[in-house]
């Protein structure tokens, strides 16, 4: 073996170390790859192990195979070689060799999270629950039961120690026996699913910790075996470790608690920085490597210190926004000095560091991209426009933004890199790159089926299997090279609402064919008059022509059994598809779309090989429950490194790179630092088993998290870094306040320079929005601005647009049907049964006693039966389960609510009004009298969901807007409003005071405004997405 010695002292001292445990603390960019690469090859060539007595583990299978390309390169052929791992990989290795000592079938499946959700949804039932028994659709509760089993892996909790817990829980109280019995229900699942995933030969990823973790505790002799075959054992990016990763690796090391003492253990050795745990939300715990040295007192500490990467001044600017972040990081604990020195030699700069604040989202966008312009040698492209910013150095001496003070042409736009705190803060900078002709390249983890070319692919298979589909056929009409025009797209929109049709069937009935039934779809035999010939152009018949013949093409070959494979792969080579796509075939974006397109078709290709015996219909539902459950293949950016474009991507997907210039962009309150998020189903903070302060808070936490973020967003620029933020975004009228991180890095404060910058722009500033032309971009969905939106309008649209502007424009602008779901189902069923039940009442109140006779519990339920909506549900035990629930819950209506005292009035009342230039409607579940009078009255609205928590109930402005409405439309007099929370038998009051009214008339007359102007910027996260029926053609969507 050749080995070959480029260290410095600290990391030959890393390297060299022999004799007991390691701790090394290495910072951002000190070479800790290197170093542990050259530790395993020197433990090799100094004897002190064969290369198979040493374990070297990390967390992505990349980080491993490029660990190991590097020691092939340094050893001879012939040698063994070292356990180069994952921390699943390895576990998994284990429990195939000797997991049958516990009952685990060596052959079991590994699951994906989309497999295991579809497993967990088919036993879903067989869990015993009752209270938390999922209603209506049961994705978000299956997803936040998996990620509660998840966390719970995370902690080393295991289902009896759950159980256990929950066994000792006070039930003194009311609510302590209601907390009491939701968590027995849930330790009483995690159990009955674990025993599901054993009985069924299924594994998840958190399954094979925990299981070899039980292994380990439960049979000695096997963990004895492990702990004496690995002599070395080496964990890179130890500040990512869960608890439960560190718990297999302290057991692989010191051995079981009450295990047998053992002579000789595995040398451990630890790399890693606090201060770049970022991973919280993955489970990371980062207490790990803080108290690293109360598990291994005696291990030896070594800081790396020396990089060679950043400028001097980027090292000492991110050193003083980090020191924040103490007493908590090893700097105080371990009394040591964390201070990066920087050792690569740079050309001189005054100002590597730069802030640049804006009026708006979009000027901060186009500065960015100005700047990048002139650092890449196209500054005399850029056009002279009004001044909307300022730059400032790090000391805060401002300049102009006009005054270059680059040198032009130093970089390539590959060396450029756009930091970002989530996936939709790019889209104001991908929109700006179009426009400027910078090319760019997108990375980050979202996943290859949310790109906007894969979606297009994938709503073409849905429309083959399922021709009702709207939304799948939307996005396929949507595309470019069937040459219709906004007008044209809603033109044929309206045509198939107003014959009820989907589209499919309208376009059928528009072309006089029957898909699947002709052999050629021909565009020329349309007969003069055909109302086709009058709404579209002739491109536009052409071009739905070769869509129609593709799709008839493929539901022909469906029938013929032939694989879907071929029909996909003939649809993109063929239609014109990939053709358009690559029409500007020299953008990275371009070339980065045909790429996602080939691994796509690859994708499909393997599924049809290791699923012979499947079918087109059967792979879509497999592709539905993939991107429901945000199991979706990851997009390869690295596919791009050799492509001259600039890197936009989050600050998590640039961990572990570098980049001559970086710009951290959005630096303002409530995007970075971002709040944190909150589990669904929390575990009880007694089972979390991470040690950390109990005095700091979420918050607290959650800020040192965020801090540590934008550290090592800033430790990744090597020359120039820019810190950028605008004064507004969107349409927000509120001034943004400047991020805390700016302060902290600058060591200053910035609010006076940032404030500084202007007012929202109007009378003086230049809206750079029209700078924009729509053209230069592709739009989700072309808008033709001279509809007119909002001719009517409710509360339910007003709630959606609150929601996201994105989704309204889908659902009310070009009405695209939303997916019935169970609890919509069900949600019809109780109001329609309260509102014939109180029917009978007002009947008998009205003197029709030979009519009606005084309802009873029976009439209710006789009710329910007759108006019960069977669609939405997932299958018929579900129904079953749903009805019988929904029987009691009528029972209690009966009993607890119902009483012979109340006087409905008035059943679903539709009312409407003029408010402004739109007509406002709204239709009101009950309006009873109130008194003996006939003008006072209450309003009451049904809510079969959840109930809402107190603070939502005082945000919400239905009722309000409803009291405003019966007032001025039936002239009666509004006293009171409720809601009723039927699922709880609760009836709750609300405030429908004047100044109430009044907040809700003026929303809802802003909503109307910024609908009027076509704002349909979307609100893209996490919460909003995943529970959106227009995720699927949304290019913006976060899963």
């Amino acid at each position: 073996m050749g080995e070959q010695f480029n260290l410095n002292e600290k990391q030959k001292e890393a390297v060299e170390f022999n004799g007991g445990d390691l701790l090394i603390i290495a910072g951002a960019g000190t070479g800790k790859t290197q170093v542990i690469t050259k530790r395993i090859l020197h433990i090799m060539n100094e004897g002190w192990a064969k290369p198979s007595e040493i374990l070297a583990l990390t967390f992505m299978d990349k980080a491993a195979q490029e660990m190991q390309d590097r020691i092939d390169v340094e050893i001879d052929y012939g040698y063994d070689e070292p356990f180069i791992s994952t921390f699943h990989s390895f576990c998994d290795t284990i429990l195939k060799e000797d997991g049958y000592n516990i009952g685990i079938d060596g052959n079991y499946a590994l699951m994906s999270r989309a497999q295991e959700y579809i497993f967990l949804r088919k036993y879903v039932h067989d869990l015993p629950l009752k209270t938390l028994r999922p209603r209506g659709n049961p994705r978000d509760f299956l997803n936040g039961f998996l990620d509660h089993v998840s966390r719970l892996q995370d902690e080393d909790i295991s289902p009896e120690e759950y159980i256990q817990y929950v066994s000792k829980l006070p039930r003194s109280t009311e609510e302590e026996e209601q907390e009491y019995l939701k968590f027995k229900e849930l330790a009483e699942s995690y159990k009955k699913y674990s025993d599901l995933k054993i009985e069924n030969s299924k594994m998840n990823f958190g399954d094979l910790i925990t299981q070899t973790l039980k292994l380990f505790r439960e049979r000695e002799n096997i963990l004895e075996k492990y702990r004496k075959r690995f002599k070395y054992i080496l964990v890179d990016e130890f500040q990512d470790t869960n608890y439960n990763q560190n718990m297999l690796i302290n057991t692989l090391v010191i051995g079981n608690e009450n295990g047998k003492e053992s002579m000789v253990r595995p040398f451990l050795t630890v790399v890693g920085d606090d201060d770049q745990s970022i991973y919280k939300f993955r489970g990371a715990a980062i207490s790990n490597i803080l108290q690293f040295k109360e598990t291994y007192p005696d291990a030896k500490k070594i800081v790396l210190t020396e990089n060679y990467r950043s400028r001097q001044e980027i090292l000492d600017s991110a050193y003083t926004l980090i020191k924040y972040n103490d007493p908590y990081r090893l700097e105080v604990t371990e009394g040591i000095d964390k201070k990066l020195i920087a050792k690569s030699a740079f050309e001189k700069d005054e100002n590597p560091v730069k802030l640049i604040f804006t009026k708006e989202e979009v000027d901060e966008a186009e500065e960015v991209a100005n700047e990048i312009m002139r650092l890449t040698g196209y500054g005399d492209l850029i056009k002279e426009t009004s001044k909307n910013g300022e730059i400032f150095d790090i000391s805060g001496q401002s300049s102009l933004l006009r005054l270059d003070t680059t040198v032009d042409g130093k970089y390539k736009f590959s060396d450029i890199a756009v930091l970002v705190r989530a996936n939709s803060h790019a889209d104001a900078f991908t929109q700006m790159f179009r426009y400027k002709g910078i090319p760019y390249k997108l990375g980050g983890t979202r996943g290859l089926y949310f790109r906007s070319e894969i979606k297009a692919l994938i709503s073409f298979i849905r429309v083959l299997v399922d021709y009702t589909n709207d939304a799948a056929m939307y996005k396929l009409l949507s595309l470019p090279m069937w040459k219709l025009n906004p007008r044209e797209f809603l033109e044929i929109n309206r045509l198939a609402m107003e014959k009820r049709q989907s589209v499919f069937e309208q376009l059928e009935q528009l072309w006089n064919i029957h898909l699947g039934e002709t052999d050629k779809i021909d565009t020329k035999s349309i007969e003069d008059g055909n109302i086709i010939l009058k709404k579209l152009s002739p491109d536009a018949v052409a071009g739905i022509g070769t869509l129609l013949d593709f799709l008839n093409s493929g539901i022909i070959k469906i029938k013929e059994d032939k694989g879907f494979f071929n029909i996909l792969y003939d649809f993109v080579m063929k239609s014109g598809f990939i053709q358009d796509i690559m029409k500007d075939g020299e953008s990275a974006e371009s070339q980065f779309s045909v790429q996602n397109i080939s691994k796509y078709l690859d994708l499909v290709k393997q599924y049809e090989k290791d699923n012979p015996e499947s079918n087109i219909y059967e792979y879509a539902e497999f592709l539905d429950y993939s991107i429901e459950s945000g199991d979706s293949p990851l997009v390869d950016s690295s596919d791009m490194d050799d492509l001259n474009a600039v890197n936009i991507m989050t600050v998590h997907g640039a961990k572990g790179l570098e980049f001559p210039v970086v710009f951290m962009v959005n630096l303002v309150a409530q995007r970075f630092p971002a709040q944190g998020r909150k589990d669904s189903i929390p575990i009880p903070d007694d089972l979390i088993k991470e040690v950390f302060d109990k005095n700091l808070s979420e918050s607290e936490l959650n800020l040192q998290e965020e801090r540590r973020l934008f550290y090592v967003g800033a430790t990744r620029a090597k020359e120039r870094l820019y810190l950028t933020a605008s004064n507004f975004y969107g349409d927000a009228k509120r001034r943004k306040k400047p991020s805390v991180f700016l302060r902290e890095i600058s060591n200053r404060k910035v609010d006076e320079d940032f404030n500084a910058v202007g007012a929202r722009p109007g009378d003086n500033g230049l809206s750079r929005i029209s700078s924009i032309p729509e053209e230069s971009y592709e739009a989700v969905i072309a808008k033709d601005k001279s509809i007119n939106f909002a001719k009517t309008f409710s509360y339910s649209q007003y709630n959606t647009y609150t929601q996201c502007p994105r989704k309204y424009e889908y659902a009310y602008v070009f009405r695209i049907p939303q997916k019935e779901y169970a609890a919509t189902a069900f949600g019809t069923t109780i109001h329609n049964t309260l509102r014939d039940f109180y029917r009978i009442v007002i009947g008998l109140q009205q003197g029709l006693e030979g009519i009606f006779s005084v309802p009873t519990i029976d009439d209710l339920l006789r009710l329910y039966e007759k108006n019960w909506v069977s669609s939405g549900y997932e299958s018929r035990k579900q129904e079953e389960i749903r009805k019988e629930e929904g029987r009691d819950m009528l029972k209690r209506y009966y009993n607890e609510i119902y009483s012979s005292d109340e006087k409905p009035f008035k059943l679903e009342e539709g009312l409407n009004i003029h408010m402004g230039n739109t007509i406002f409607t709204g239709k009101i579940d009950r309006i009873d009298l109130v008194g003996n009078g006939t003008k006072d009255v209450l309003i009451i609205d049904y809510k079969t969901g959840s109930e809402k928590k107190d603070s939502d109930i005082k945000k919400d402005l239905q009722l309000p807007l409803y009291a405003f409405l019966v007032e001025q439309k039936l002239g009666l007099r509004v006293v009171g409003a409720k809601y009723i929370f039927v699922e709880v038998c609760k009836p709750v009051n609300v405030d429908i005071s004047e100044k109430k009214r009044e907040e809700a008339k003026e929303k809802i007359l802003e909503g109307v405004d910024l609908i009027r102007k076509g704002e349909f910027d979307p609100i893209a996260n996490i919460w909003n997405c995943r529970h959106c029926d227009y995720n699927s053609i949304c290019e913006y969507a976060e899963l």
